[in-house]
């Protein structure tokens, strides 16, 4: 309980201000190209769907590689670690959602103000699993790498595919290769497989760092 209370409190509150200084930089951002050109996309769904993933994926790489050597330190186990690793990557990701649609709504009426044009953008729930299975491959990859070194890029490809999955719900992502409009192929469908990619990458992480061993560096 400390372990989930402590990743919690800490790295969502580093979440709501990592988001907020970037959303006041977009803000600052299309302000200043408005004097040169209309705007007519939305700056935040940039940043929402290319670029805060990958804040959210470093997250839980440093889930594993930095708090789980503390924590065992501590005299806490892997398991129960695990355990609170899981449950917080669902919080995060719900708090980084929120903190995205948060963001489309003010940028909305900011854009409304100014008259400016703008995407649509997807649903909180797509933004909810896109970040929850990118916070699990984060975590992937730290224990694997944890593990194995530079062996573990073998698990790169599995990683990648993973992380697509739940992308393709999202504007300004594309297709998956081959496969196209697979969203609508499957309808809701397709939240329920973002689900299960999460659900993987989670089980897979538990195989891998259940016996990882961690290295503690002396102060």
């Amino acid at each position: 309980m400390k372990i989930f209370r402590h990743l919690t409190t800490t790295l969502v509150l580093y979440g709501a201000i990592v988001a907020a200084c970037v959303f006041l930089a977009v803000l600052a951002a299309e302000f200043t190209l408005s004097v040169f050109a209309d705007i007519v996309f939305s700056g935040w769904m940039l940043v929402t769907v290319q670029i805060a993933r990958w804040f959210v994926l470093w997250v839980g790489v440093y889930a594993i590689h930095n708090v789980l050597p503390i924590a065992i330190a501590h005299g806490r186990t892997r398991r129960e670690f695990l355990g609170a690793a899981t449950g917080f990557s669902v919080v995060f990701a719900l708090a980084m959602a929120l903190l995205a649609w948060l963001g489309f709504l003010v940028e909305g009426g900011v854009y409304d103000l100014m008259d400016w044009r703008s995407h649509p953008y997807g649903s909180v729930l797509a933004y909810f699993l896109m970040f929850l299975v990118w916070c699990g491959v984060g975590m992937l990859l730290a224990a694997a790498f944890g593990r194995w070194g530079y062996g573990a890029a073998l698990v790169l490809p599995f990683g990648l595919a993973l992380a697509v999955v739940p992308g393709i719900t999202m504007p300004g992502t594309g297709d998956l290769p081959f496969i196209r409009n697979a969203p609508t192929l499957l309808g809701d469908g397709w939240h329920l497989v973002s689900l299960g990619a999460w659900a993987v990458a989670m089980v897979a992480t538990w195989a891998i760092a259940r016996d990882l061993p961690v290295r503690v560096r002396s102060t």
